[in-house]
């Protein structure tokens, strides 16, 4: 009788296991943007107070664009052309901007925390003579910005 109950609990124990992966996988993956706040940064290139968070902007072309506080936070950039786009309060934490282009943009009050900046081309107040960190914290970007500036 032990062994009749333990076939039993392992039939559920296994029914369980299936149904919460079959549950798992089937489920739509879960996006934190807002469509319509990804649709206008798409056509107009200006977004204030966007949710863009876990966006998927990879090779985008936002040249000149205009972002007020928006939330970027683990977005995909990569490869994105940012050239001279205003980017204000902007939360860019732990975003992927690898080999992102910068160049002329102007970075004010934004949250670059773990952002992946390999092979990105910063404005040249943000680069650093280091290309082999991968990650760059902000509080380290001003240091350099405040070291560069007493010489």
């Amino acid at each position: 009788m032990g062994n009749r109950r333990l076939r039993k609990m392992g039939r559920k124990v296994a029914i369980s296991f299936l149904i919460g992966s079959l549950a798992t996988f089937l489920a739509p993956s879960v996006r934190a943007e807002k469509p319509e706040h990804l649709q206008r940064i798409k056509q107009t290139r200006n977004c204030f107070k966007c949710n863009l968070k876990k966006a998927n902007l990879a090779n985008i072309s936002l040249k000149g664009a205009f972002l007020r506080e928006t939330n970027l936070q683990e977005a995909n950039l990569e490869g994105a052309d940012l050239r001279f786009a205003v980017l204000r309060k902007v939360n860019l934490k732990k975003a992927n901007l690898k080999n992102a282009d910068l160049t002329g943009a102007i970075l004010r009050d934004v949250n670059l925390d773990d952002a992946i900046l390999t092979g990105a081309t910063l404005p040249p107040r943000y680069q650093r003579r280091s290309k082999s960190d991968s990650k760059v914290r902000v509080p380290e970007l001003i240091i350099d910005i405040l070291k560069q500036q007493r010489r």
